[in-house]
């Protein structure tokens, strides 16, 4: 199948919850869909729905605005997962169909990246108010932390002693050798590049 059939498939297996932090918010049904029973508020403190509509650039947003802004978020997410696993336009669909958890945490941790370096990037008055230079150094910290020694660490451990791009790329990685369509060479996620939501172009030929 097609990239584009991939994520008509995937972009609903991880949701929204309302997590109540939006004071009045509804959060949409769609939004709220989530097919592997996950959220992605469940990888990251900073994966707030509060964070991420006082750091996306339209100033008093409405609700519909913001639940299409979510969309569009998860949507972007998941182009760009594809985008880094997949060098061509294809994708075994019998291997997708028996094994759909596969690009789950892959869609977990690139969203934790896209979420933190939207904090992070903010030009918005009341990020000096609500972000503490504290709370964005230690965020910087849990991203973009180097791997520690594997012998160091034991066990399940070492793989959440990582920071949240290393384990990205682990995740790729995976992905690209249960799905065969391994790369040259891994996209890596560079400290300060920060990735803006764009409109799901990757793939669609």
């Amino acid at each position: 199948m097609k990239l584009s059939e991939a994520h008509t498939i995937l972009v609903n297996r991880i949701g929204w919850r309302d997590d109540k932090t939006v004071s009045g918010f509804n959060l949409s049904a769609e939004n709220e869909t989530a097919d592997s029973e996950r959220y992605f508020q469940s990888e990251h403190p900073v994966v707030t729905l509060l964070n991420i509509r006082d750091c996306q650039p339209l100033s008093g947003i409405e609700e519909a605005d913001f639940n299409e802004f979510l969309e569009n978020l998860r949507s972007d997410c998941v182009w760009q997962v594809l985008g880094d696993v997949f060098e061509k336009d294809y994708i075994d669909d019998h291997l997708l169909g028996k094994f759909p958890t596969s690009f789950d945490n892959c869609i977990l941790l690139r969203m934790v990246i896209n979420i933190s370096e939207m904090v992070m990037a903010s030009s918005r008055s009341n990020k000096t108010k609500r972000f503490t230079d504290d709370f964005i150094g230690k965020l910087n910290y849990d991203i973009y932390r180097e791997a520690p020694n594997k012998f160091a660490i034991r066990g399940a451990n070492y793989k959440h002693s990582m920071g949240i791009s290393t384990r990205y790329g682990f995740e790729l990685q995976s992905c690209q050798r249960r799905f065969g369509n391994v790369r040259n060479m891994l996209k890596t996620i560079t400290k300060g590049a920060v990735h803006e939501p764009f409109s799901g172009q990757c793939g669609r030929n």
